[in-house]
């Protein structure tokens, strides 16, 4: 067992106090894993619930049971008035109250891309809300760099600001041990503000920390190929009435979930619950949901419950399913059941009310863009999808809509990043039937790797799946018979 002193370590190696290390609770312990290490308490009321610990010799840690459910330094967000410092690390946490902001506290464990501490800070935001303004002080890399928006999305409409770290320091106790606590300070004096009203303005090498650009597949060919979704942007579908426009999308989400493992959020109007249920079992485990039993049935609900999250309608208040309802549903989507892709099927479920006198082209104009915008600013993508104007048949079929057809308003074209349309092609002579799947709007060719273009598919029913539809007969020029 190392006879490293970690006292000695946080003090001489790390640059914190000593007096500051024994009133915060900080121990040397002989840990079972670690050897000699630093114990850092969790403590509520005073009273020590739990424990991190850092090794004295190695970058290795060890929790006890519990330090998961809050924050480090939690009581001091229940005493003072100054602003609350929000760091990923207790040692950081610690570097703060040292530059004298006493009001810091760390998340349990840092932050990680997928953002699952986020419960910690949902759980304590009203005790963020009460402080003038809540400084998020994380790490100066690109996990930490979606950090704080979230904390801005969870504390909307709160002031919320976010630290620069000099060239070279990833956190704060770097600028502690390489500048010391005058820097700190003045790092945190000078931290921005995420979402000043009206905007702001910077330079190039001055932009705000903003998450890593990520583009949502479903990790299958053709798909991949003519369909993706960028988080922070909006996307369009559409398709005439009976297409199966509601169903790809359902596919596509049950896909994109298992390849991203992230949680999709379904508004589906038109759709009952319990259909979206078996549509998504039948993908899952290849039966209807009636017909599973014993483990199946629980594998699938605990597939399902980690990564489905449906939106119910009532109708038994004053409530209007508008625009500020939507807002609020998409809201706690993102926000609070951290889902990336929220599915709304279809748009013309919704309540659209114009003001007086505003034409219904300038409201969808602004209703698409707000839409884009929660897309940005909560970090997800919003999915919209909408149904086309009666549509003229072409030599007795129907054509394949574009944005440009759904009803009101070329914005539908115009504002998503990605638009998409679900077809449904026959060829009676031949007794051929395929899905097409058109993609028209491809706003970020070079991100998502591909253009506009068509791909045909065969429908399979029973398992509510696809594939890619191989019989080229039906598109092939018929010799005249004599």
């Amino acid at each position: 067992m190392t006879t490293a002193d970690p006292i000695r370590y946080l003090t001489e190696d790390r640059k914190l106090d000593a007096a500051l290390l024994v009133a915060m609770g900080v121990q040397a312990v002989d840990h079972p894993q670690l050897g000699r290490a630093a114990a850092l308490p969790y403590r509520r009321d005073g009273k020590t619930y739990a424990c991190k610990f850092r090794a004295a010799d190695r970058k290795e840690w060890r929790s006890s049971q519990g330090v998961s459910r809050s924050l480090f330094n939690e009581d001091c967000l229940r005493s003072g008035t100054g602003p609350v410092v929000l760091t990923e690390g207790e040692i950081d946490a610690l570097s703060i109250i040292q530059a004298g902001y006493s009001r810091a506290v760390s998340l349990p464990d840092g932050w990680t891309e997928e953002g699952g501490k986020r419960q910690v800070l949902i759980d304590a935001e009203a005790a963020f809300r009460a402080a003038p303004y809540v400084i998020v002080a994380g790490d100066a890399d690109e996990v930490g760099a979606s950090l704080p928006r979230t904390v801005a999305n969870i504390l909307i409409g709160h002031d919320v600001r976010f630290v620069t770290w000099p060239d070279g320091c990833k956190d704060a106790n770097d600028v502690l041990v390489n500048f010391g606590e005058g820097e700190i300070a003045r790092c945190l004096t000078e931290a921005r503000r995420i979402d000043p009203e009206g905007g702001f303005i910077t330079s190039i090498s001055d932009l705000p920390p903003m998450p890593t650009r990520r583009v949502l597949r479903l990790g299958m060919q053709p798909y991949d190929g003519k369909v993706a979704f960028e988080v922070g942007t909006m996307s369009v579908g559409t398709g005439t009435p009976g297409s199966g426009k509601s169903t790809f999308t359902t596919f596509m989400a049950h896909h994109i979930a298992q390849h991203e493992q992230i949680r999709v959020g379904i508004m589906g109007f038109e759709t009952h619950p319990y259909r979206t249920r078996d549509q998504l079992a039948r993908l899952y485990g290849k039966l209807p949901f009636d017909q599973m039993s014993g483990q199946r049935r629980a594998d699938f609900l605990t597939y399902a419950d980690e990564h489905f999250r449906i939106v119910h309608r009532t109708f038994d208040g004053d409530e209007r399913h508008n625009l500020k309802w939507l807002r609020e549903m998409v809201y706690t989507l993102a926000v609070r059941d951290e889902c990336k892709l929220i599915i709304i099927d279809p748009w013309n479920e919704l309540e659209h009310l114009p003001e007086p006198g505003e034409s219904m082209t300038s409201y969808i104009n602004f209703a698409l863009q707000q839409i884009r915008q929660w897309a940005q600013q909560f970090d997800t993508h919003i999915c919209l999808i909408a149904h086309p104007r009666k549509m003229p048949s072409d030599g007795g079929q129907m054509r394949c809509p574009t944005g440009y057809d759904i009803a009101d308003s070329a914005a539908f074209f115009n504002k998503p990043a990605l638009g998409f349309s679900v077809h449904r092609e026959t060829d009676e002579d031949a007794g051929k039937a395929w899905v097409k799947v058109q993609t028209w709007k491809v706003r970020e060719t070079q991100l998502y790797g591909f253009e506009t273009g068509a791909m045909r598919l065969t429908f399979h029913g029973e398992m509510m799946t696809y594939s890619q539809y191989h019989d080229d007969s039906a598109f092939q020029r018929r010799k005249e018979t004599a």
